[in-house]
């Protein structure tokens, strides 16, 4: 079958069910190794019997309910692509938004900032982010999960990022080692057990629990950690972490209480919602 024939039958399964009309596309130029214009370019094309096989493979898998990224092994995140597994979260637009906040605070302070450590690190996205825009950094990422860690690794390997990955409950090693940072940022897991009515079934029955839920309404882990934080943080910092978007007062409150000395926002994403709680001290 040429291409243009199997994205023509692929489409009318597709519409049938209500489901994505550009997977198919996806799916062979990524296995292709081609750009969206050189698909086009390349309709009439068949595919060998190895090449019909793979992409049979993997629509099936994608009809069945598994998420196209865990499919390819690949999410795009800040520009850049990322190997991803069921063992890691698939990144979301929304951390984009931490990762710019924290960027845009980088630019502003160059001076300001040293050490970074990303907690609740999973696949390794925003400190190798940070570290491909800014080499001279000393960045780190932490994580309780090891299958994490391991998908982490081999994406700073594959992106050419030279960045600490360390195996820790929160921030519970760099506390026993005395190590201190002036830039923190987490996306820790924050979603209420009750939500998960509302969730889709791509997510709950694919991605990893540890990485989504949290206990008491989804606050647990901020609870945790910002209590936690005073600990290791230089004597002046940025501390950005994402949140749900019911949760910007309760966590705000938990870092006034463990930051009274330092301002304490609540900021919005591009659509409005309550998406990053950011507290910053500069000693003067």
């Amino acid at each position: 079958m040429t291409i243009a024939e199997i994205l023509h039958q692929a489409k009318a399964e597709l519409t049938t069910r209500g489901l994505d009309l550009n997977i198919a596309e996806i799916l062979i130029e990524t296995r292709l190794d081609l750009t969206r214009s050189d698909l086009w370019m390349s309709t009439d094309r068949e595919l060998g019997p190895s090449e019909q096989a793979q992409f049979d493979a993997d629509f099936a898998r994608y009809i069945n309910g598994e998420p196209v990224q865990y499919i390819l092994e690949v999410a795009p995140f800040y520009g850049r692509n990322f190997y991803v597994t069921p063992s890691v979260l698939i990144p979301r637009p929304e951390t984009e938004e931490l990762v710019y906040a924290a960027e845009k605070f980088i630019e502003k302070k160059p001076n300001r900032v040293r050490r970074v450590l990303d907690v609740c690190t999973g696949s390794g996205i925003i400190p190798i982010t940070l570290k491909a825009t800014f080499p001279e950094l000393a960045v780190t990422g932490s994580d309780i999960s090891v299958p994490a860690l391991e998908v982490a690794e081999k994406n700073s390997k594959q992106l050419q990022t030279d960045v600490h990955f360390i195996h820790s409950d929160l921030v519970e090693y760099f506390q026993q080692n005395g190590e201190k940072f002036d830039m923190i940022l987490a996306n820790p897991p924050y979603i209420a057990d009750d939500e998960r009515a509302e969730m889709s079934a791509y997510v709950l029955n694919h991605e990893p629990e540890l990485a989504l839920f949290a206990p008491n309404d989804g606050l647990a882990i901020y609870e945790k950690l910002i209590e936690n934080l005073p600990d290791i943080v230089d004597n002046s910092f940025w501390i950005g972490m994402e949140i749900g978007y019911t949760q910007g007062e309760a966590v705000k409150q938990l870092f006034e209480k463990s930051f009274p000395q330092a301002t304490t926002t609540v900021q919005q994403d591009i659509n409005g919602k309550d998406r990053m709680v950011i507290c910053v001290y500069e000693r003067i």
